[in-house]
C-alpha cells in the first residue's frame, strides 16, 4: 500500500530521469553506497517501510537533489508526515516546519527545461567514475569520448589530446575495463554513452573523499590548460534564505549548456567547460 512517502520518493526518483528503481538503486552503487538492500529500496517505493532518518541523506544526493531545495523539502516533509501520520504532522509539526519549508517552484520554462534534460540521460555508476579518476589521461580522454558518437583510433585520439600513445593505449584500455568504451575494431573504439543527451556522474557527496578531491584537481588542471572564452559575475547583498531559491536556477542554466553539444567534429568543434559557482563573502 503506498504511502505519502513512497509516492514522493517514486515521483522525485521518476524526475531525475531515472525510469525505473532498480536503475537508480545501481546506477548509485548499490548497498555499498545507498547502505540499504535493493529488496528494502524496494519496499521504501512500495510504501511497505519508511526509512530511518539517516537513510534521507544519502537518498536525496542519489536523487541529485539540491539542499533545502523545493524537491528536497518535499522528501523530508513527506517522510515526516509519514512517520508522524497526518493528524500529529498537522497539529504539533507542521506550525513549525510549513514557514521554512514552502519555497516556490520553478517557472513553467524551468520544469519543462528539467523534464527535457532528465528524457535521454545517461548516469555513470561509481566504479565508472573511479575509473575515469584513475589518470588525468583516462580523465581528458572520458572527457573527449563522451562527446563524440563517431568511431576514433588510438592514434587520432591521442593527437587530438596531446598524449603519448603508450598514454593513450593505457587510457583507453581502462576506460574500455569499465565498459564506458568499447572496441569497435581492433586500434579503434567509441563512446556508447555519446548517445545520449547528457551524462551525469553520481552526487559528489557518495563518492570517496580522495577520488571527489582527484575529479576536482583534473578538473582546475584541464581548466587551466585552456582559454576563458566569457566571464561574468556581480557582487549583491542578499538574504541567504530567499537567496537559496536562485541556486537551481542557476544549475538548470548550466545544465541548459548541455543542448548546444554535438557530437561530432566540425571545422570550428572544441570541447567547453561551464561553470556556476556563488560564493559567500561575508556574513553582512
Amino acid at each position: 500500500m503506498a504511502t505519502i512517502f513512497s509516492d514522493v520518493l517514486t515521483q522525485l526518483r521518476k524526475d531525475s530521469g531515472f525510469a525505473t528503481a532498480y536503475s537508480f538503486y545501481h546506477a548509485n552503487g548499490g548497498a555499498p553506497v545507498l547502505k540499504v538492500s535493493y529488496r528494502k529500496y524496494l519496499m521504501m517505493e512500495q510504501g511497505k517501510i519508511l526509512p530511518v532518518f539517516d537513510r534521507l541523506r544519502r537518498l536525496s544526493f542519489a536523487l541529485r537533489l539540491p539542499a533545502k531545495s523545493t524537491q528536497y523539502n518535499c522528501l523530508i516533509i513527506a517522510w515526516l508526515r509519514t512517520m508522524a501520520g497526518e493528524d500529529n504532522y498537522r497539529d504539533v509539526l507542521e506550525p513549525v516546519i510549513s514557514p521554512k519549508a514552502e519555497e516556490k517552484a520553478g517557472s513553467p520554462l524551468h520544469s519543462a527545461l528539467k523534464k527535457s534534460l532528465a528524457g535521454n540521460k545517461y548516469f555513470m555508476t561509481p566504479a565508472q567514475l573511479a575509473a575515469v579518476a584513475s589518470s588525468f589521461d583516462t580523465y581528458i580522454c572520458f572527457v573527449a569520448m563522451s562527446a563524440e558518437t563517431g568511431v576514433y583510433t588510438v592514434d587520432e585520439l591521442g593527437k587530438s589530446l596531446g598524449l603519448k600513445k603508450a598514454a593513450a593505449i593505457k587510457a583507453v584500455k581502462t576506460l574500455a575495463g569499465a565498459k564506458i568504451i568499447k572496441e569497435e575494431k581492433k586500434g579503434a573504439c567509441l563512446c556508447p554513452m555519446a548517445a545520449y543527451s547528457s551524462i551525469e556522474a553520481p552526487s559528489l557527496q557518495l563518492i570517496a573523499p580522495e577520488l571527489r578531491l582527484k575529479l576536482m584537481q583534473y578538473e582546475r588542471q584541464l581548466s587551466a590548460s585552456g582559454n576563458t572564452e566569457w566571464s561574468g559575475g556581480c557582487i549583491l547583498r542578499a538574504d541567504s534564505a530567499v537567496f537559496r531559491g536562485y541556486m537551481p536556477l542557476l544549475q538548470m542554466s548550466v545544465d541548459a549548456a548541455t543542448t548546444y553539444g554535438i557530437t561530432h567534429k566540425t571545422d570550428k568543434s572544441a570541447l567547453y567547460m561551464v561553470e556556476g559557482q556563488i560564493t559567500r563573502l561575508r556574513n553582512f
